[in-house]
């Protein structure tokens, strides 16, 4: 078990959220030694005042530059720990549950390195979060996920799915245990990604190099942010990462093919009187309708 962990949190106008979450970390280590690092990613609000009155904690100022550069600027601070876990300012933990994430990270049941670990998320309500995912797929950009059926659908929405530790495709980045050696392997959190899709890249690359992506519902999280939704501008960065991903990952045919189911599925949203989609799907098929924050690399060849 790592003797020593990282814990990075990226703080956006969000301090006194971020507080809170630190107050419930004693009791989350259950006795593991840490140190605690909050990147604040050019807050405009008095995070920084409140973040400069917790004790023991390294308080990184940076710019905007999205999630991922502010876990890497966080990762950076770091001192000499063999694990590092990502934690959203929004969640509460329970008791426990980040001792128990690292403590799962090396040697898994079936031999296979456990480089990433994640927890049971439950919403604010107490409701289990789908917070478990699939590899993104053709067939599971045709928006037919409510069917359940696994082929068509990225969610893993089985209640069974959620009862027992086992390895998974990749898991909802609000809270990630990551081994030092794993990070290390993988290397930086892909800045490309302003916001969303950053964790399934990180999941993916790390499963590429032989190690495990591990789901403990032991460890256990509440994510009060988590049922709130996303703007239009967010909804937006989520489709087209999406896509990006997968070109990256799959090449331009199938990246081209795609790119053509989700333009789709937005625009049959935006028939339906939704707003957000019909954005998404103009920025899909026109880069000057895209925000500067999603046309960070290109989502295909032009």
């Amino acid at each position: 078990m790592p003797a020593r962990v990282g814990l990075v949190v990226v703080n956006y106008n969000s301090a006194h959220l971020t507080r809170a979450l630190l107050d419930g970390v004693p009791a989350a280590l259950a006795g593991l030694e840490a140190e605690v690092v909050v990147v604040d990613n050019g807050s405009q609000d008095d995070s920084l005042e409140v973040l400069a009155t917790l004790t023991g904690v390294t308080v990184v100022p940076s710019t905007n530059e999205g999630y991922a550069a502010g876990l890497n600027r966080g990762i950076a601070a770091l001192e000499r720990v063999d694990a590092y876990v990502a934690l959203n300012p929004d969640l509460r933990l329970a008791p426990g549950s980040l001792r128990r994430l690292v403590e799962r990270l090396g040697e898994g049941p079936d031999g296979a390195r456990v480089g990433i670990t994640a927890p049971l998320v439950r919403d604010a309500d107490g409701s289990t979060s789908w917070s478990l995912r699939r590899d993104p797929s053709l067939l599971r950009s045709c928006g037919l996920g409510s069917t359940g059926r696994p082929a068509l659908s990225e969610y893993v929405r089985d209640p069974q799915a959620y009862s027992h530790a086992h390895a998974v495709d990749w898991a909802l980045g609000a809270c990630l245990a990551v081994s030092w050696e794993c990070a290390q392997d993988i290397g930086p959190w892909d800045e490309s990604y302003f916001l969303y899709s950053e964790e399934t890249d990180y999941c993916m690359r790390a499963r590429d190099l032989g190690w495990q992506v591990w789901f403990d519902p032991a460890a256990e999280v509440i994510h009060e942010g988590g049922g709130s939704g996303v703007s239009d501008a967010l909804h937006e960065m989520q489709v087209l990462n999406r896509v990006r991903l997968v070109r990256r990952r799959r090449g331009t045919a199938y990246g081209w093919a795609y790119l053509g189911a989700s333009t789709a599925q937005e625009l049959w949203w935006a028939a339906k009187g939704n707003r957000r989609n019909r954005r998404a799907a103009l920025a899909l098929v026109v880069p000057s309708r895209r925000s500067a924050k999603s046309s960070r690399g290109s989502v295909l060849p032009q």
